[in-house]
């Protein structure tokens, strides 16, 4: 080498095989990672790396949770069938009409949408219902109708209704004469976050989906009093909803050691 000679040193930007596309191998390693890892690696990369990344990050980010959901529903489906639960050809269209809409909505929407836990679990709840073993043909077109209605769900509303449900089969749902708000209030209380506001807004959602009984207006009791003495406001269609995902959690437990 001579003195006019040098040799240029390219600076190695740390976690770049992990993250740049075209190293696809180093990519799927890092995929397989749980997320709580992914995410410290990709937070720490984006801190001290090129401006660049940060345009290619997100789509990145997106596509390994729709590959997590994909992989964690394939699981399920498979264990189900493996246990006899649903139709090993429930991908059949002409023989499962409703369950292999469901299979194909439940795709469409984790591709669209990327599910969170409580809305993904119910989800896979109604699709269970309309691929399960032995359900009637209503049954199997009522949960298509419950799965249509579970995608527009968001996490709130979902846990409104669990609050309703388990308050309802604890007995700890007493329907006395109460104003909306302060019935807010009481639920806002039992779910830890006292948000009023936050309630509301949710049993809005609710009630247009019919899964929850309706006020006439805010300052008087609910609308139909037997069935809300009975199941907590929550419709014949909400509990019906609620039964679904409690059925598929009992259902797909894992079995004692």
């Amino acid at each position: 080498m001579t003195e006019d000679e040098s040799i240029v040193l390219t600076k190695r930007e740390p976690f770049s095989d992990a993250v740049l596309p075209q190293n696809a191998d180093e990519l799927a390693k890092f995929m397989d990672q749980p997320l709580m890892a992914i995410a410290e690696a990709i937070t720490g990369a984006l801190a001290v790396g090129p401006k660049a990344w940060t345009v290619m990050t997100g789509h990145i980010v997106q596509g390994i949770l729709k590959g997590k959901l994909y992989q964690q529903v394939a699981l399920g489906i498979k264990e189900l069938r493996a246990k006899g639960k649903i139709h090993d050809d429930f991908e059949d269209e002409k023989k499962h009409k409703y369950g292999y809409r469901s299979w194909v909505d439940l795709h469409k929407t984790i591709d669209d949408d990327t599910p969170d836990a409580d809305r993904l679990e119910a989800l896979m709840a109604m699709f269970y219902g309309a691929n399960k073993v032995n359900a009637t043909d209503e049954e199997k077109i009522l949960s298509y109708r419950l799965f249509q209605i579970a995608k527009r769900l968001n996490s709130g509303e979902l846990l409104l209704l669990r609050t309703l449900f388990d308050a309802q089969k604890q007995g700890n749902y007493k329907n006395t004469p109460i104003k909306l708000y302060e019935w807010a209030q009481k639920i806002a209380k039992l779910q830890g976050h006292n948000l009023t506001a936050l309630v509301l807004k949710d049993e809005r959602a609710l009630v247009e989906e019919g899964l929850i009984s309706a006020y006439r207006d805010a300052t008087v009791t609910a609308v139909n009093q037997q069935v809300d003495e009975d199941n907590a406001r929550l419709t014949d269609l909400g509990m019906t909803f609620c039964k679904n995902i409690e059925t598929y959690r009992v259902e797909t437990r894992p079995d004692p050691a």
